[in-house]
């Protein structure tokens, strides 16, 4: 693991080039929002990719007109191979510094360009670029964001810091908001097919405890909250069992080590239930205290919050940050 890093003041700082990568499947109705978004923002990307999954609707047509008012690359698989493989290829054609995989009816924020690429050439070996969560409703019409338990500044985390974090205080990726080190996220291999809907999510946390991880307020995408999106309905299906022991098979691979490790050490699942308690009998080396302790009591939560007032839960959710503030001392 890399520790924090370090820059004088004389050097000059190097902007990075920013990439979006945009995959796309029979979301011609959408992807004129996600692509205005991306073209009105206050600082332009250094180039922005659309791979169009095999769609069958009208989706590449409209693409084709919105190219004749905005710089984008299109590139067609002839037929449909699913979003990993759809980010896959968008992974093997840019040339920027960072990448960003927004999904097709995903809608980024003004200065989430301007804001992410401060924080990179701040940072340019950092694993990963992230900002806080945000969503928006099915028809875009409303939006919030629920910030992370940070203040409102630009920090940056080494990779054995950001261990310690996720032990402490932990909490899960939107990576509708993360911008990869392009490298780096190469050299961790891409997106894995078998981990499906949550192949973005590891190589978020890999390439976190690997290099760092830099947090930027305002960096933001809306995610579109629709029970049909990929991850979604994967997540909530029987297969997501499988899933699970995919991804711990992933880091039993040789020269994934250090991966495993910090996975280990920082009690890392994508989902905490008692369904990822079955997936673990196939590996219980992976279960240490600090998850089987995270496994119930989120177990526990997830069964008991609908119960719980709007009030009250934002009554504990604002205990919980001052109290997560004040352990990083920030209160």
């Amino acid at each position: 693991m890399n520790g924090p890093e370090s820059r004088t003041a004389a050097e000059p700082r190097r902007s990075p080039a920013l990439s979006i990568v945009v995959p796309n499947y029979n979301h011609g109705q959408l992807i004129g929002e996600a692509l205005g978004a991306i073209a009105g923002q206050t600082v332009a990307p250094f180039e922005v990719i659309v791979v169009d999954d095999g769609s069958t609707d009208d989706s590449v047509a409209r693409i084709r007109a919105l190219a004749r008012d905005m710089p984008l690359q299109l590139h067609c698989h002839p037929k449909n191979r699913g979003v990993v493989a759809a980010m896959n290829t968008g992974l093997s054609l840019v040339k920027g510094d960072f990448v960003l995989f927004s999904a097709a009816d995903d809608r980024l924020a003004r200065q989430t360009v301007e804001l992410a690429a401060a924080a990179a050439a701040e940072f340019p070996a950092t694993g990963i670029v992230f900002s806080d969560h945000a969503e928006m409703s099915a028809d875009g019409s409303e939006t919030r964001v629920m910030p992370l338990d940070f203040p409102a500044a630009r920090r940056h985390f080494s990779g054995r810091d950001f261990i310690a974090l996720m032990q402490r205080s932990f909490f899960g990726f939107h990576v509708s908001s993360v911008w990869f080190n392009v490298g780096l996220l190469r050299a961790l291999g891409g997106f894995r097919a078998e981990l499906r809907w949550h192949c973005d999510l590891f190589v978020t946390y890999a390439a976190a405890f690997d290099r760092g991880a830099t947090y930027v307020p305002g960096a933001i995408a809306y995610f579109r909250q629709l029970p049909t999106s990929y991850g979604t309905a994967g997540s909530r299906s029987a297969a997501q069992v499988d899933v699970l022991r995919a991804w711990l098979a992933a880091t039993r691979e040789p020269g994934r080590e250090a991966t495993r490790a910090a996975f280990v050490t920082a009690a890392i699942l994508p989902e905490y239930s008692h369904r990822a308690m079955r997936a673990l009998r196939s590996d219980p080396g992976y279960l240490t205290f600090r998850l089987f302790r995270r496994l119930v009591w989120l177990s526990f939560w997830m069964k008991m919050a609908p119960f719980v007032s709007t009030r009250a839960r934002t009554w504990a959710r604002n205990i919980r940050s001052r109290y997560r503030k004040a352990r990083l001392g920030m209160g």
